[in-house]
């Protein structure tokens, strides 16, 4: 629908699934960094995160099997297995969320619509992932302790702030001149 029936669709979808690509790409970085520093002694922030970090797969993933029907079928009956043999109340998790085993168009709207809506419930983790943060501290990469902003134009915040503006120059330039080359189309 959006490739053939809205203005710039095709670009409004690459850079969705390529900009989906490279999030994850980073959000990795992010957490094998928290390994490296030892975050994970942050209780609370960590397990945000983790909680975060299964949505955020659930999201891409319903993304990712939304693409044609056969695949969302396909995808449909592969998370229903898998929600069966859930101890104690996958049964009825199957027939709370669509109704039952047979796998219909419903289905796939059910889909869409959590590709839509749990974003919102990611933004809600986001901030859970920061005010715990916020609450326990951090372990800091600069080594400057509460007065770090007292030192006047540290270089540290213009140059990290250049490379994210490169990084997004790079990522649209990527999604533009190979916007196929992260996708199995």
């Amino acid at each position: 629908y959006i490739l053939y029936d809205v203005n710039w669709g095709w670009l409004m979808r690459v850079l969705h699934f390529n900009g989906a690509s490279f999030f994850f790409v980073f959000m990795y970085f992010h957490v094998f960094k928290g390994f490296f520093y030892g975050s994970y002694r942050m209780v609370l922030v960590w397990m945000v995160g983790v909680v975060m970090m299964l949505v955020f797969m659930g999201v891409g993933f319903m993304g990712y099997v939304l693409v044609n029907a056969q695949m969302s079928y396909w995808a449909a009956v592969v998370i229903t297995s898998l929600m069966t043999v859930i101890p104690w109340f996958g049964v009825n998790l199957v027939y709370f969320i669509w109704g039952g085993y047979s796998v219909v168009s419903l289905t796939i709207k059910f889909f869409f619509v959590l590709h839509f809506l749990l974003p919102w419930f990611c933004v809600i983790l986001i901030m859970l992932h920061l005010m715990f943060l916020h609450y326990t501290g951090s372990s800091s990469l600069l080594f400057c302790f509460g007065n770090c902003d007292k030192i006047s134009f540290f270089p540290y915040y213009w140059l990290k702030d250049l490379l994210g503006v490169l990084v997004v120059i790079f990522l649209c330039m990527f999604s533009c001149f190979m916007p196929f080359i992260l996708g199995d189309v």
